[in-house]
């Protein structure tokens, strides 16, 4: 899903609109929002089986 966000320059201050080109914003930017996966190692994770190990599972924190 793409977000949008308030275009900058590189120095950090906003980008205002041009006037003259009616079909194009170019005060805002669409950026794509990237998803963050957890990692988790196994040696993190505890035993199979506990209570613990089953909540990760329901919760999708790791995969069988």
């Amino acid at each position: 899903m793409a977000e949008k966000k308030r275009a900058r320059t590189k120095s950090g201050k906003f980008i205002p609109d041009d006037p003259s080109t009616p079909e194009v914003n170019e005060a805002w930017v669409t950026t794509k929002k990237t998803s963050k996966k957890k990692s988790t190692s196994s040696a993190s994770l505890p035993p199979k089986g506990t209570a613990q190990y089953k909540a990760m599972l329901l919760r999708g924190e790791i995969e069988e």
